[in-house]
């Protein structure tokens, strides 16, 4: 197992990249957002679609901003998806960027080893002011990843200009995002015969 994972009890990080810095590594990386990728969205529901605002500075907080310690509690995994993670680790390093609040820290830890039964590096945002799609596009270009997973459509436009590929979970607010190195699945396994043929090439 990597030495970038940590499958005992849970610790403050100090040693993961919080900044920029870039994941050390031999193998292949590849990123993964949480919400409607490794983790189901509140109801089922995922409401993001294509916005012109998508880089733009937030004017005001989100409702739920103050609730980031609670927001996430007992959320439920997507289908399949910690089995396609774990099997996608076997080859790639793996990390984790997401937009949730820096105060969900300690959920967000607890939940990965719990359901993927290990702890990858994980970047979450600071401040409501840097919209997530912005967020992620300023964070995940400089770890060189290969690949990243999203569902949210602005991300995966913007990150697409900036990275070799993206792997877009095939929710209904996102139909319509095509772009040639942006590959749409239904679960995470969909993804490891693609990135089969592109380690290849």
């Amino acid at each position: 197992m990597s030495e970038g994972y940590r499958t005992d009890a849970i610790e403050r990080h100090t040693h993961l990249p919080r900044s920029m810095a870039s994941v050390t590594t031999s193998r292949p990386l590849v990123t993964f957002d949480i919400d409607g990728v490794l983790c189901r969205s509140p109801f089922g529901i995922n409401p993001g679609g294509v916005s012109r605002d998508a880089s733009r500075p937030a004017r005001f907080p989100r409702p739920t901003w103050p609730f980031e310690r609670w927001l996430y509690l007992r959320r439920q995994p997507m289908p399949g998806a910690a089995e396609g993670f774990r099997a996608i680790a076997k080859n790639f390093e793996c990390a984790v960027v997401s937009a949730r609040g820096e105060a969900a820290r300690s959920v967000t830890e607890a939940w990965l080893v719990q359901t993927l039964e290990l702890l990858p590096p994980l970047w979450l945002r600071a401040s409501w002011r840097e919209r997530s799609s912005a967020f992620k596009a300023r964070v995940i270009p400089p770890l060189k990843p290969l690949a990243h997973f999203e569902d949210d459509p602005n991300t995966a436009l913007l990150l697409a200009d900036q990275i070799p590929h993206v792997f877009l979970l095939d929710w209904p607010r996102n139909q319509g995002v095509e772009q040639s190195n942006i590959h749409r699945i239904q679960r995470l396994a969909d993804a490891l015969p693609i990135l089969e043929v592109i380690v290849g090439d």
